[in-house]
Formats: C-alpha cells, sequence, structure tokens
C-alpha cells in the first residue's frame, strides 16, 4: 500500500493586525470620550488621543494596502487594488524569469558543479549495500532476459553446431584419452550420464523413434523373406505385431534408462561407466585399435548425432537455474553483480587521474545538457504556476506570507502611533 503523501505545513494565520488597529480604535474613542466629558484632564491625555488617532490611520493605511495586493477591500472595484490576480501573468512571467534567468541560470548551476566532485558522491553513495543493488538491478534483469532466450530455436541450433564443429576438431591422442578418463572419474560423470539417459529416454519416446524402427523391422522381414523363411517374417510383417513390439521395446529402454538416470548403482549405469573407462585406457596408452575405433566412433557420431534434444535440456536446465539465482538477493550471481558493480566503479573512481576524467566528463555533459534544455526550467515553473487557479494562487501567497502581513499592519499602527504622540508634543511645547 503506498505510503500517503506528507501535507505541507503553511504558517499559521494570526490576528495581530487587527487587534493592534481594534487596540487603537478603543483607546481613541477612550480618550476623545474623557476629553469630551470636560473633566480634570492630565498632560499626557492629548498626546495619548493623538497617538491612538494617528494609530488608527496608519492601522487603517496599511491594512488597506495589505487587502488591495489580494483583493478589492470591502469588494469595491477601487483602481489598483486586488493587485495579485490583476497582475496574474505578468508576476507568472517575473517568477520564471527570475528563476531560469537569475536564480538558477547556466552560469549559476555550472558554477555549482564546479564545486561538485561527482566521483566523490558516488563512492560514497555506494558505501550503502541498498544502493548497490538498485545499481546493480538493472544488470540482474538483463542477465535474466539473456537466460530468457536461452531456450530460443536459434540458441538451441547454435549450440548444436558447435558441438558439432567441436566433434570434428576434437583430436583423437593419448592426451583426450587421458582427459576421458579424469572425466569418467570425476563427480560431473553422474550428472553427465543423467542428463544423456534422460534425453536418450525422450528420444525413444518420440513418434520418429517408432517410425524407424518399424522401417527397421519391414526391411528384416524382407531380409528373412529372401533367405527363404516364411514363419518369422510373416508375423514380423504384422502391423498389430509390430505396434506391440515397437511399444515393448520404446516403453522398457524408456523406464530402464529413467531408472538408470536416478539410480547411481544401476548395473546399466555401472556396465557404461565400466566401458567408457577402459576405453579411455587404452586410448590413453595409445592403443592404436583403440585410436581407430575412437575415429570410427567419432564420424558415427557425426553422422548420426542428435544432439538437439539433449542441448535444449541442457539450455532449459541453465536457465532454470539462472532465473532461480538471479531471483534470490543473496543468490550467487546476485552477489556476484553487485560485488563487481561496486569494486569496479570503486576502483576506477579511486584512481586520481580517472576520477578527475570522470568528474570533467560529467560537468562537460551536464553542461551541454544545460545548454540544451535549460529553458525547461521555466517551462515546469510556468506550467506549475498556470495550473493553478487564480483563488488558489492569491491564497497559497496568503498563507505563506500573511503572518508577516498582519505585523506590518502592527507596524504600521505603532509607527502612525509614534508620529502622533511626536506631532501632538510638538505642537504642546510650541504653545
Amino acid at each position: 500500500m503506498q505510503a500517503p503523501r506528507p501535507v505541507l505545513s503553511t504558517p499559521r494565520r494570526n490576528h495581530v493586525g487587527s487587534i493592534s488597529l481594534a487596540v487603537a480604535v478603543v483607546g481613541a474613542a477612550g480618550c476623545r470620550i474623557a476629553i469630551l466629558l470636560g473633566a480634570p484632564q492630565p498632560w499626557w491625555l492629548e498626546l495619548a488621543a493623538a497617538g491612538f488617532e494617528a494609530a488608527v490611520v496608519g492601522g487603517l493605511a496599511d491594512w488597506f494596502a495589505v487587502t488591495a495586493l489580494f483583493r478589492h477591500p470591502l469588494g469595491i472595484p477601487i483602481p489598483h487594488t486586488a493587485i495579485i490576480p490583476a497582475r496574474r501573468q505578468k508576476i507568472v512571467e517575473g517568477i520564471v524569469s527570475m528563476i531560469e534567468d537569475e536564480w538558477l541560470s547556466p552560469d549559476v548551476i555550472g558554477a555549482r558543479l564546479q564545486r561538485i566532485a561527482p566521483s566523490r558522491l558516488i563512492v560514497e553513495w555506494l558505501r550503502d549495500p541498498g544502493h548497490v543493488q538498485r545499481v546493480g538491478q538493472p544488470v540482474r534483469d538483463l542477465l535474466r532476459a539473456v537466460a530468457g532466450i536461452l531456450t530460443e530455436d536459434e540458441v538451441a541450433e547454435f549450440v548444436d553446431r558447435t558441438i558439432q564443429q567441436q566433434l570434428r576438431e576434437l583430436p583423437i591422442d593419448p592426451a583426450a584419452g587421458r582427459w576421458l578418463v579424469r572425466a569418467v572419474e570425476s563427480d560431473s560423470a553422474g550428472a553427465a550420464f543423467r542428463t544423456l539417459a534422460l534425453s536418450l529416454a525422450n528420444l525413444t519416446e518420440r513418434p520418429r523413434t517408432s517410425a524407424q524402427l518399424q522401417w527397421w523391422l519391414e526391411r528384416t522381414a524382407r531380409t528373412l523373406r529372401a533367405e527363404g523363411k516364411r514363419l518369422v517374417p510373416l508375423f514380423l510383417r504384422r502391423k498389430i505385431v509390430q505396434r506391440k513390439i515397437i511399444e515393448a521395446t520404446c516403453d522398457y529402454a524408456a523406464a530402464e534408462l529413467r531408472n538408470a538416470a536416478d539410480d547411481p548403482q544401476h548395473p546399466l549405469r555401472t556396465l557404461v561407466a565400466n566401458a567408457v573407462r577402459g576405453f579411455a585406457s587404452r586410448v590413453a596408452d595409445g592403443d592404436p585399435q583403440a585410436l581407430g575405433q575412437a575415429e570410427q566412433l567419432r564420424h558415427a557420431l557425426l553422422e548420426s548425432l542428435e544432439a538437439m534434444p539433449l542441448v535444449r535440456n541442457m539450455l532449459a536446465q541453465l536457465r532454470s537455474r539462472l532465473e532461480q539465482d538471479l531471483d534470490e538477493p543473496e543468490g550467487y550471481l546476485a552477489a556476484l553483480v553487485d560485488r563487481e558493480l561496486r569494486a569496479g566503479i570503486v576502483e576506477l573512481l579511486d584512481d586520481p587521474d580517472r576520477a578527475a576524467a570522470f568528474d570533467h566528463w560529467v560537468r562537460q555533459t551536464a553542461d551541454d545538457l544545460l545548454q540544451r534544455h535549460h529553458h525547461q526550467i521555466g517551462v515546469t515553473v510556468r506550467e506549475n504556476l498556470e495550473a493553478l487557479e487564480t483563488n488558489a494562487l492569491v491564497a497559497q501567497i496568503e498563507d505563506r506570507v500573511g503572518a508577516d502581513l498582519q505585523f506590518i499592519r502592527l507596524n504600521g499602527a505603532v509607527v502612525g502611533g509614534l508620529i502622533g504622540i511626536l506631532l501632538a508634543a510638538l505642537r504642546l511645547v510650541s504653545g
């Protein structure tokens, strides 16, 4: 759930100006009433009356001036009042010009950039592991997208062609035999056999395999018939017999291959491992017959190899593993990406010459962008100001400066009162 946006606080409105005006009016009225009653008057009462009356004039004058900024006083359309609504467009253009050409001009921003070292800011920013993960996220997304294409037909065909090419270029010599011995005895041999067994099991279940077996039975029946045999060909040429033989053969082969893939002690698995190990040892010893058999095996593989199912299965497993690891924040690949990004960037920027070159590039790029798009600052300010209704704009300005305007009214009343007292004192002194 999205957190609510913080509400910007506005200055609390006060009524200092109104209170000061009310005090001045009450004071002036009280002093004048006392004078009119004819009672004995102290010398200072005339001074106080003059001061309060002048304070009323000053307070009213400043009330009029302050109110005239935002609206017509008392709703009367007096000329040169409601200045902000009437001069809205001119005020907006003035604000835009002041911000764009003075406060955030290219020279001002450029001078600020000259005092900033972007390389140091980046190094400090990368000290937070959360920031490193944020930088590495696009790289992980890219790797995830690359993993997604591993199962595409073009990639499988490319890997298949590469395997065949490597088989053609693979040297048949004692060194290859020694490598094969180590491969058979390694821990990965079991995984390789499992993948091969599952691929062969999938191959036996394909319709094309059934069709090839049926062709082979037909050929065998014709050969036996040509040799003068009658009973066996008679059974082999019956479609139902062929189907039963093929189904039984394929089902048995698939089941045994899958069992061998899952059972490390399966006789078929042991037989294949011993046979390959013995053959590899003979090749490693330089046995001419074994070397010749290896060469024949390579030619046979190249002529009949259908590695596509094996390749597709391998690529599918690789894709699944990559996606699973990249989805885990603490996965090996995710941690590798974050570590290499951080180490690479920090190592690059720790070099003074490279850091200086990077800072120069950032400043030059920023200056170029400023020259090209600096007008967007004014456009943004103008769009935001023009989007406000006049009443909303006036209300926002008044909310933010209203407290100060109230004190202006207070100051007007105080200054007016002091001037009134001064003038009254001068009249009193002059007789």
